[in-house]
């Protein structure tokens, strides 16, 4: 059993301390995505994630933060890539996640990660009926499918976290990502 928190750790300054790990599990996630869509996922299951339209990536903290958003209408994300190559992270980012029971566009920031603005473009059971049962049903599908739009979010960040810490992360991921993004800023290419 993990010891409790010290009684005069705050919450605010632990969320603020930790916060970091949300910007660097959306950095790992859209440059994995971006060499590699394809995640698994809960169960072992096949996760596509598309990082689509927009990203917001920082550097910094008040004054000093610098602030660069990145609008993607023909997912030509360089500008981004570049922004990256001087240490911004990203904070926030919109997505698409495809899995064998749903598809959605969301955004997601790194200081909650909880995704916000979730629409779903298909839904696993759809109600066809009309009336207060049909109400009911579909709020309780909808409610089945953030579920397990949240347990696929939890399930990618468990992975990062146990990735991060790890030794493969200075060994092998770290490199891996710096080479893909290198070849990005080189090249020019679009991916």
């Amino acid at each position: 059993m993990p010891a409790p928190y010290p009684k005069n750790v705050d919450f605010l300054d632990l969320w603020t301390e930790k916060l970091f790990l949300g910007q660097e599990f959306l950095t790992w996630l859209w440059l994995t995505a971006e060499s590699d869509s394809v995640f698994n996922g809960p169960g072992g299951s096949e996760t596509i994630i598309r990082f689509e339209k927009k990203l917001v990536l920082q550097k910094g903290d008040g004054l000093g933060r610098s602030q660069l958003v990145c609008q993607n209408p023909d997912h030509d994300w360089s500008e981004a890539y570049t922004a990256l190559g001087v240490g911004k992270k990203v904070i926030k980012a919109h997505l698409t996640m495809s899995t064998p029971s749903f598809e959605c566009a969301f955004a997601l920031p790194a200081d909650t990660l909880a995704p916000m603005s979730v629409k779903f473009e298909r839904e696993a059971n759809p109600v066809e009926e009309e009336g207060p049962k049909s109400r009911i049903g579909a709020f309780l599908n909808k409610a089945a499918l953030l579920t397990a739009l949240n347990a696929a979010l939890d399930y990618l960040f468990q992975t990062f976290l146990t990735l991060r810490l790890s030794a493969s992360w200075t060994e092998e991921e770290l490199p891996r990502l710096k080479a893909f993004l290198e070849s990005h800023l080189l090249s020019g290419v679009r991916v």
